[in-house]
């Protein structure tokens, strides 16, 4: 699942939470699901508006819940190749694939002060994927499962590049307290990607990042 579907479930357990609050107090655990709108999606470094980050910090009232001391290894995100021997391009490249090992890897504890991310985002993504990890970290979530990249880079300035990509997808949300998956379950799948790039300080960085979940052919 990629971030824009996490992102999604987050919102839709957030609703269900807060009819549920009203009669019972464990409602939150089925809030802020690190926003899946199919599960799977959610766990890529998808794009969130930041309307909806607003909304999860005004939604999670009080401190993190208490944080587990179970730790969920993130599996590093594998990727193909691309056939290309240009410096610049390589560069965006390799930067591309960091940000999703980095997103991976504080997913994998919903650490939002991990930090690679912010050492391979930068707003509005980063701003964006450390409200998602925030209210997963409250609800007792943590993201399990692999992606495999197929990064293609379509534009490029001296500045911003742009990468498409049909990521295949298995990873999930599940809560640390019992291990289960957080419903509903999405089967592993392909979707697209298209990630904007920026030179900042010299270093390439994710700046944004869009998801069409289940949308693509795979390997292309």
């Amino acid at each position: 699942m990629t971030e824009s579907r996490l992102a999604d479930r987050r919102m839709e357990r957030r609703g269900a939470a807060s009819s549920a609050a009203r009669t019972a107090q464990d409602a939150r655990a089925t809030t802020g699901t690190s926003g899946r709108g199919s599960q799977r999606s959610r766990l890529v470094i998808g794009v969130f508006s930041l309307a909806a980050a607003a909304l999860l910090l005004t939604g999670c009232g009080g401190g993190p819940a208490s944080s587990t001391a179970t730790t969920v290894r993130a599996k590093a995100a594998k990727s193909t190749p691309s056939p290309t021997t240009d410096p610049a391009s390589t560069a965006v490249l390799a930067a591309y694939r960091a940000g999703w090992r980095a997103f991976e890897q504080a997913l994998a504890t919903a650490n939002p002060a991990d930090p690679a991310l912010a050492a391979t985002m930068v707003d509005p993504q980063l701003q964006g994927v450390k409200v998602n990890l925030l209210a997963d970290q409250r609800q007792g979530m943590v993201g399990r499962g692999t992606f495999t990249l197929h990064p293609k880079i379509v534009a490029m300035s001296a500045t911003t590049a742009t990468v498409v990509d049909c990521a295949y997808s298995t990873a999930a949300l599940v809560y640390v307290s019992t291990g289960k998956p957080v419903p509903p379950v999405t089967p592993p799948e392909n979707d697209g990607v298209r990630a904007t790039l920026v030179l900042a300080g010299g270093t390439w960085k994710i700046s944004k990042q869009t998801v069409t979940d289940g949308k693509c052919a795979p390997g292309s």
